[in-house]
């Protein structure tokens, strides 16, 4: 299933919306029970996760669960959460290597009361704090469970990342870039080869906005967005599957080296630039998302 192109957000108490999301093909839901979820709907929206999840998993779609910030009823919410076909878990507020370990070990616990496989789900964490964007690596490698940090990009309109960090987020999002570009190279640093970019802070009508911000982070590194709207997964499936030309010039590159390599060459000459083997990770990578469906 990874790298996930795509994932929309669901407050997981609008059990209908679950459908809604199915129909826009993302490669994954975010079922909420933080921050869109009223205080009062939360133990519905606990309740509905198992049914939901098992709804993302028969049409094929992953099921991350965005949890609370870490607190005495983690083990609860996780409860309600572990079941066959949960793809990975959402921690916000990631702060401290004690906070991963910590969820890493109630995870464990929740699997094998779940009867599934240790270490079945993974960990997305989500450092909206000052401690935890600057130990980024540190939460990536404090658990074999994180696929990758969980980072952001915002429009104009800030959120919980730039309150913690101090900047002011701006339409051409210049103050955001060192932050996009170290988490994702504190994760992949870490193994954690999965970084996903939340993109926030556009008015939701605002496609060609959005659009710019779902190309920043596939051109910072990030291998999938997780966005609100229905709306914007067609465009972020759209940005991060390789286009006709990419696929056609790799492809042509793979098979100019392999005809290079038959002549005893390690280099050759392709639409007139060098290419050497360093080139060939890239291209089978493209190639080989090229062919995947989701």
């Amino acid at each position: 299933m990874w790298p996930i192109r795509s994932a929309l957000f669901v407050p997981a108490h609008r059990r209908d919306w679950v459908a809604k999301a199915i129909r826009v093909s993302p490669g994954a839901a975010v079922l909420d029970i933080e921050d869109s979820v009223p205080p009062e709907f939360k133990s519905q929206a606990m309740g509905y996760l198992k049914s939901e999840i098992a709804e993302l998993a028969a049409a094929g779609v992953g099921a991350f669960v965005r949890v609370n910030p870490l607190h005495a009823d983690t083990a609860t919410e996780l409860a309600a959460a572990v079941t066959e076909g949960l793809t990975a878990i959402v921690l916000p507020k990631a702060r401290t290597v004690e906070d991963i370990r910590r969820l890493h070990d109630l995870l464990t616990y929740a699997e094998g009361r779940a009867n599934l496989p240790h270490g079945t789900v993974g960990i997305l964490p989500l450092p909206e704090t000052a401690e935890g964007m600057r130990d980024a690596s540190a939460l990536a490698a404090a658990s074999t469970r994180v696929r990758g940090i969980h980072g952001a990009l915002s429009g104009p309109v800030s959120g919980d990342f730039a309150q913690a960090f101090g900047f002011r987020a701006t339409a051409d999002g210049i103050e955001q870039l060192y932050l996009g570009s170290k988490l994702v190279l504190d994760s992949r640093a870490a193994g954690a080869m999965y970084p996903i970019a939340g993109i926030f802070g556009t008015p939701m009508d605002d496609l060609a906005a959005t659009e710019r911000l779902i190309r920043r982070a596939r051109d910072l590194g990030y291998t999938g967005v997780a966005v609100m709207h229905p709306s914007h997964i067609a465009i972020a499936n759209a940005v991060f599957r390789p286009t006709p030309e990419e696929v056609s010039y790799f492809e042509g590159l793979l098979q100019a080296f392999e005809d290079a390599e038959k002549a005893g060459l390690g280099a050759v000459k392709y639409q007139g630039a060098m290419v050497d083997y360093a080139m060939l990770p890239l291209a089978r990578e493209i190639v080989a998302e090229s062919r995947r469906n989701i």
